[in-house]
């Protein structure tokens, strides 16, 4: 067991926001977290990686209480499990370069040299599908999905053991959102790399994961299994996932896998 959270819950000025809180993430696993906006995900996701206490229940990382270890332990758990959030201009400092944020980011995560380190982002930027150029960029000259793609590829390059992925695909187009998702794939199955995907588009949920947590006013209220084909009987569940609108996304969501499917082969053929 990786990460295992017992009974959580959070209270902010006598509000519960959750209660109960009880999920597993095993070992090379993606999990998906789904809710409708408000519903606490978000909160759920700081609990975990231990940005904010919980007011009950505990959090267990590899059978360890992140509460209770020592300065040294806390500081590896959060280099093993990285928190990207949904808004990424936020993450950066707008003084500094994407060069230097990334070298910064190598320097106190890693043992590498600065050309190994170089060579490991340049490496990073290809897989990303970005070029060079964007180095000597400040965040406020890129696009927004410029920005959360670099901010992905910054989590990866410390090499977590734990991602945890909070509404990470909602500022980029369709096209790289579904590039994204891949990538994300290839990389838990070649690392191990345990994923918590957080999001409210359930098609990109359902495309990544292989169980799905639904979350409902604090709680967690179903859990549905790929083998399954992610069956749901809740009537929680039966509310978000029909909500959605069915035709012209279908189409698009279509459309993308089929053009980016077509610039992966390209690659792969330069290659």
């Amino acid at each position: 067991m990786m990460l295992r959270a017992e009974q959580l819950g959070k209270v902010y000025r006598q509000e519960e926001v959750l209660h109960q809180i009880n999920l597993e993430i095993q070992e090379g696993e993606i999990l998906g977290l789904v809710g409708e906006s408000g519903c606490g995900k978000s909160t759920l996701a700081r609990l975990l990686c231990c940005y904010e206490r919980p007011t009950s229940g505990r959090v267990l990382f590899n059978e360890q209480n992140t509460m209770e270890v020592g300065k040294k332990a806390r500081k590896q758990f959060h280099r093993a499990s990285q928190l990207i959030l949904q808004d990424n201009l936020s993450a950066f400092d707008p003084t500094m370069t994407i060069e230097q944020t990334l070298m910064e980011t190598m320097k106190y995560n890693t043992r590498c040299c600065k050309t190994q380190c170089r060579a490991a982002i340049k490496a990073m930027l290809i897989r990303l599908r970005l070029g060079e150029e964007v180095l000597k960029k400040h965040p406020l000259a890129l696009s927004g999905g410029e920005r959360q793609r670099i901010n992905i590829g910054r989590a990866l390059l410390v090499k977590p053991t734990l991602l945890i992925c909070d509404e990470i695909t909602s500022s980029l187009d369709v096209i790289t959102q579904y590039y994204l998702l891949r990538m994300l794939k290839e990389i838990n199955q070649e690392h191990e790399l345990a994923i918590l995907f957080i999001s409210h588009d359930i098609h990109a949920v359902k495309r990544i994961s292989d169980r799905i947590l639904v979350m409902h006013r604090g709680e967690i209220t179903e859990e549905l299994q790929k083998k399954d084909g992610f069956a749901y009987s809740g009537r929680d569940t039966r509310r978000l996932f029909e909500s959605l609108p069915i035709n012209h996304p279908a189409k698009r969501e279509h459309l993308a896998r089929h053009f980016a499917d077509a610039l992966f082969s390209d690659e792969q053929a330069l290659e």
